[in-house]
């Protein structure tokens, strides 16, 4: 199975995320997760580490999972 979106963390109390698919960016978008970014780079958002598992909890029960 593939994953839906790539995360990361950055060990400097960052986290990096990136949808991978469409459903995923759509996701997003529709959830204002862009509310939670503080950046980004050329293929990444980033995210305080802080707000990573309460999003990928929500990612999961939305039926989406990750890559590995």
């Amino acid at each position: 199975m593939n994953g839906d979106f790539v995360y990361t963390s950055a060990n400097d109390g960052t986290s990096l995320i990136r949808p991978v698919t469409a459903r995923a960016e759509t996701w997003f978008k529709k959830n204002n997760i862009i509310s939670k970014v503080i950046d980004n780079t050329e293929d990444y958002y980033v995210i305080k580490s802080v707000d990573g598992p309460d999003l990928c909890q929500k990612i999961r029960e939305s039926g989406m999972d990750f890559t590995s």
